[in-house]
């Protein structure tokens, strides 16, 4: 067994989903916001009555889709991985 293995065997029970929240968290936020104030800054530039603030809230909304998408399957083979070698 490794230090890294080591490590991981001492963390605390609630870490991963801890990490896990955050992560899913700031996928959700962080994209929304960023396409949010960028719509709505070029709605107003361009005078088209939301219709750029909507489009790139839907894109933010599909790359959250595929963000936590991604996430979930690398955590779900993690978890594989970890049963694995419990047998």
């Amino acid at each position: 067994m490794n230090n890294e293995e080591k490590k991981n065997n001492m963390a605390p029970w609630w870490r991963d989903g801890l990490i896990i929240f955050t992560k899913v968290s700031a996928y959700i936020a962080v994209p929304v916001i960023i396409a949010s104030y960028v719509g709505n800054y070029l709605d107003q530039k361009y005078n088209t009555n939301n219709l750029i603030f909507f489009i790139l809230v839907a894109i933010a909304f599909l790359s959250t889709i595929y963000l936590i998408w991604k996430e979930m399957k690398i955590y779900k083979k993690k978890m594989e991985q970890e049963e694995k070698d419990k047998k």
